[in-house]
């Protein structure tokens, strides 16, 4: 019977199956998370399970829905039945009576180009999600957008054309112009200004790159400040770190406990 299965393991075996399905370390899937690799070694050693606010997180990186975490099928999408009182839909709209998550106390919303549900296909990655009790945000997008603002998690498939504010972290291409996250952010090339509230990871920062943590990324045209270590390629103004400064040149002044310049301990 199904209240017989140990679901425990079987989310011990689905996190393990799905990361080496996506040829992931345990490393990258705990920075992904915040977390250190051994949480993730104990979970899929079946020595402790995630917590339960981590569970949405974790489908968004898989790609399925909660209940295939645990090995469950997710119900199908049924259309809404035709009735005199129904008005006339958009047929790009979309309507779903079973859907692909649990009746609970959380509220679930969808983002929306015109009357068109985007990613409707893949809905159990959860385009948006709010949980009011656990406070855990994501936001998915599918297209190019030009200025994006969300007060949760962003994550995009794609680039986005003008500047990118998150009130957590960001997971996206490129970032035309500003990117500023409230936690951190890990993206291709930022045209302009890079601002963490603790870390992230890039390409190419256009102008200045903040950080409250650390860094790591590849050029950055003006100046580099860090609460922790940076790591990049050349830095075009002054840079200055609590931590270490691992880099090829800088242009201006630099400070930190320890400066490295192409491998070479800086005097």
């Amino acid at each position: 019977m199904e209240h017989t299965k140990n679901y425990a393991q079987i989310l011990s075996e689905r996190i393990l199956a799905l990361r080496k399905e996506q040829s992931m370390t345990q490393e990258a899937l705990a920075q992904r998370l915040g977390l250190s690799f051994q949480a993730v070694s104990k979970w899929e050693n079946g020595q402790s399970c995630p917590d339960i606010a981590l569970l949405p997180v974790l489908a968004d990186i898989f790609g399925v829905s909660v209940d295939q975490l645990f090995g469950r099928q997710a119900l199908e999408k049924q259309s809404l039945p035709e009735s005199k009182d129904t008005p006339e839909i958009n047929p790009v709209f979309e309507y779903c009576n079973a859907l692909p998550w649990p009746d609970d106390n959380t509220l679930r919303g969808v983002v929306a180009l015109g009357h068109k549900l985007l990613g409707y296909e893949n809905i159990h990655r959860k385009i948006f999600h709010f949980d009011a009790q656990q406070s855990q945000h994501t936001w998915l997008l599918r297209y190019d957008p030009l200025n994006v603002t969300c007060g949760c998690s962003l994550q995009m498939e794609g680039n986005i054309q003008g500047d990118a504010t998150a009130g957590s972290h960001i997971e996206c291409s490129s970032i035309g112009n500003n990117a500023t996250a409230g936690s951190h952010f890990e993206c291709g090339s930022v045209g302009n200004n890079a601002t963490a509230g603790s870390h992230f990871s890039c390409g190419s920062v256009g102008n200045n790159a903040t950080a409250g943590s650390h860094f790591s990324c590849g050029s950055i045209g003006n100046n580099a400040t860090a609460g922790g270590n940076i790591e990049c390629s050349d830095i075009g103004g002054d840079a200055e770190a609590k931590g270490d400064i691992h880099c090829n040149d800088i242009a201006g002044n630099a400070r930190a406990k320890k400066i490295v310049i192409n491998g070479k301990k800086a005097e």
